[in-house]
């Protein structure tokens, strides 16, 4: 029986399909670094992982006519001589009773090389199998906790497998692949993997986004098989990695929480006494997130644990939500589709956008990629000062559609419907552009209501001293 066109497999082969059809929008290098030496090292790349685990329930009587590969299921990385060179610890996040399926196979007769499937194709192919329409299939993503550094900016962050792209490197794409296979020890370029596309181009900034850092180009990949391969991890680079079900990302199961950032170790990292007064003026930053089920399927590094035992929640937020959030709102139902209740899935990529059902989409201090700040007088500034923002996230924009090849062979254009750019580099400069205005402008309030205070108290006292100098 075919799945529901609301079900989750569903709406990931709709997102997918999408994906593949449509050219995401591409950050150029600044001109100042193209043909320079540095031009690499500002541009990188992350894979984003997708894998459909069978339900343990499903038949697997056959099981034997589709064993994986052994590149597929005893992958293990190695070094330059052959030897594994990993000392993680694995943990199966395979069912141990895997259905009967084979991956998709790769082309190897003359004819299949000279007409190879289109992706389009394969992804029709591979979602019309009776294991991946199974009401008990989880569609899940793979998520890494990076290893706590000192010298890391995003240590023991929630992120994709990727890194820096290095001027050996092909492409973007290639820089990915690469960084996958060195941090988690899977090789995308195997059959059982299927390159999907690119997602939009994001901007790396600091300082309230005021100096690019990099460039990130995101890369889709949806593993074919239903023998998920271990993930081999880099224990230098990755702590644990993580499958976690596209259910728990979005309501009513999602759950949601908040990370602190101290800003004036951002903005004032060499001077405690710049610091100190920054936190007495501007407080501290505040992201919303969403907080996951910290069950790894690879460890690279020991979890400090809680007082009872269990294992810390992890906090995925910045700009690997934003990621994924871009991922998932391509699963949005056409606007004729969609139900009214916040908590469904097709409510993306509004509801999940803010992370708060009840808070109108778009409000300038409730977008999960945005910080907020300790003082609400601060967060009125950036709404006073986010008209722009408001006006450019609101700006429905199309990705650019193109003509393809449908599951029946026959080319076919696929039609994407308008969506908001709400994490386009021009969202995210207007938004950080109202921040610090208004950062500067509350700092400068702050400073002026001090110096009238001190002017009027040290007025007030004397006169009080001329007062008391009269009467005597």
């Amino acid at each position: 029986m075919a799945p529901s066109p609301t079900s989750i497999p569903s709406r990931l082969l709709q997102a997918l399909t999408s994906i593949n059809a449509t050219a995401p929008r591409l950050i150029s290098t600044p001109p100042h670094l193209q043909g320079s030496a540095s031009a690499a090292s500002r541009r990188a790349s992350v894979a984003i992982i997708i894998r459909l685990r069978p339900s343990a329930t499903v038949n697997a009587t056959s099981s034997s006519s589709a064993t994986p590969s052994s590149s597929s299921s005893n992958s293990t990385p190695q070094n330059a001589f052959g030897t594994s060179s990993n000392p993680a610890i694995a943990l199966s996040p395979s069912p141990s009773t895997p259905p009967p399926v084979a991956p998709i196979p790769s082309p190897t007769t003359p004819s299949a090389l000279a007409n190879p499937k289109s992706v389009q194709t394969q992804l029709h192919e591979f979602f019309s199998q009776p294991w991946v329409q199974d009401p008990g299939t989880t569609a899940e993503i793979l998520f890494i906790k990076r290893a706590s550094r000192a010298t890391d900016k995003w240590s023991g962050h929630i992120a994709f497998p990727g890194g820096r792209q290095e001027a050996e490197d092909e492409d973007a794409r290639y820089t990915a692949m690469r960084e996958t296979w060195e941090e988690v020890g899977l090789d995308l370029a195997e059959k059982e993997w299927l390159a999907i596309g690119q997602l939009d181009d994001r901007e790396i900034t600091t300082s309230l986004g005021k100096r690019l850092l990099m460039i990130l180009s995101p890369f889709v990949f949806l593993h074919t098989s239903a023998h998920t391969p271990v993930p081999e991890l880099q224990a230098s680079e990755v702590a644990s990695a993580h499958w976690v079900p596209l259910e728990l990302l979005h309501a009513p199961q999602a759950k949601y929480g908040v990370v602190g950032i101290d800003i004036s170790s951002r903005l004032a990292p060499r001077s405690p006494v710049a610091r100190f007064a920054l936190r007495l003026l501007v407080g501290s930053m505040h992201f919303r997130c969403v907080l996951l089920p910290n069950d790894p399927v690879a460890i690279g590094q020991v979890t400090p644990r809680n007082p009872d035992g269990s294992l810390p929640e992890l906090k995925l937020w910045g700009l690997t939500l934003g990621m994924t959030l871009d991922l998932l709102s391509s699963m949005a139902l056409p606007p004729s589709a969609r139900g009214t209740s916040p908590s469904d899935l097709s409510t993306y990529p509004h509801a999940v956008t803010t992370l708060d059902p009840q808070m109108s989409p778009f409000a300038p201090s409730m977008a999960s990629i945005f910080p907020t700040f300790t003082y609400p007088d601060i967060n009125l500034l950036i709404w006073l000062f986010g008209f722009r923002y408001r006006r450019l996230a609101r700006q429905t924009v199309g990705r650019v559609p193109r003509v393809v090849e449908g599951p029946d062979g026959k080319s076919t254009t696929v039609v994407v419907d308008p969506r908001v750019d709400w994490m386009g580099a021009r969202v995210l400069g207007s938004y950080y552009s109202a921040v610090r205005r208004a950062l500067v402008v509350a700092v400068v309030l702050r400073a002026l209501t001090a110096g009238l205070g001190l002017g009027g108290g040290f007025w007030w006292l004397r006169r009080k001293m001329r007062e008391k100098k009269l009467s005597l």
